[in-house]
């Protein structure tokens, strides 16, 4: 699905292929360069192979600093990516989030969303909210100032305005949106932003309960998903930026007739 604005893609991209650790990401990209692991490490100002060994078999977490190294190193744009792309990358692999500043650097590489015709967002994978429309920002009952907050905090709060906007319906669509990111998440469980995260979720009225009980094969984040809202069913589909993979464009629209009305009812489809 084409979601606009300038995303241009590598000739072998790496979205397609589920590359969860830093070691498979270098691994793939230094296969893709056809570089010899002595190659890559000489590159980096490293003495021999056995650093790039250890980094591709994920007995080491590298630091941030390498990260960048290696990045500068693994990076040709017409195969593997610029260096920016090949950064967030193996960011996204080791579990850094992007920053306020890094999501502005992307500018038009972020689709613009704002005309979009049904409810969008650009977030990042641990659900941080950074571009919203009117659409979604009104159908979800946001706060204004939601830019950079959690999806799932703002979900959770007690008395937020989300809770006050569905009412009776916030019960099923939180136990939806748990067993969503629970699913998109379960390999993160030991990263540092996300052991910040639960923390700050386990706080917050009803949501152990339903992180306890939540289905982990639920469908990831990236992907198509349909969701039954009183009688009706309402469809989301999310996928990564190539420019930054870390931040996921999404929509939410109508499955059927049912599903619009609901849509129209909480003020999530104004057409």
């Amino acid at each position: 699905m084409e979601m606009g604005g300038s995303m241009r893609r590598p000739t072998t991209p790496l979205l397609t292929m589920q590359l969860q650790t830093v070691g498979e990401v270098v691994r793939v990209l230094r296969a893709r360069l056809g570089l010899e692991q002595v190659e890559l490490a000489r590159a980096c100002g490293w003495r021999d192979a056995s650093a790039v060994s250890r980094i591709e078999t994920d007995r080491i977490h590298p630091t941030r600093r390498t990260l960048l190294k290696l990045a500068e190193n693994l990076s040709k744009p017409d195969i593997t990516g610029t260096p920016s792309e090949v950064r967030a990358w193996l960011f996204l692999a080791s579990g850094i989030l992007p920053t306020a500043r890094e999501v502005d650097e992307l500018g038009d590489k972020i689709p613009n969303i704002a005309g979009w015709p049904y409810p969008a967002s650009v977030m990042d994978f641990g659900w941080h909210i950074w571009r919203t429309n009117d659409l979604f920002a009104r159908g979800l009952g946001l706060p204004p100032k939601h830019i950079g907050r959690n999806y799932l905090e703002l979900f959770f709060e007690e008395e937020s305005p989300v809770r006050k906007q569905f009412g009776a319906l916030w019960y099923d669509l939180a136990q939806v949106a748990v067993s969503s990111f629970r699913a998109d998440s379960e390999h993160r469980s030991g990263q540092r932003w996300f052991v910040k995260l639960r923390a700050t979720l386990a706080s917050l009225p009803d949501f152990d309960k339903m992180w306890d009980t939540a289905d982990g094969n639920a469908e990831s984040v990236v992907g198509w998903s349909s969701t039954s809202v009183e009688g009706g069913k309402v469809g989301g589909v999310r996928a990564q930026l190539t420019a930054d993979p870390r931040l996921i464009v999404g929509q939410f629209m109508p499955d059927d007739e049912a599903g619009r009305e609901q849509m129209l009812k909480y003020g999530a489809l104004l057409v």
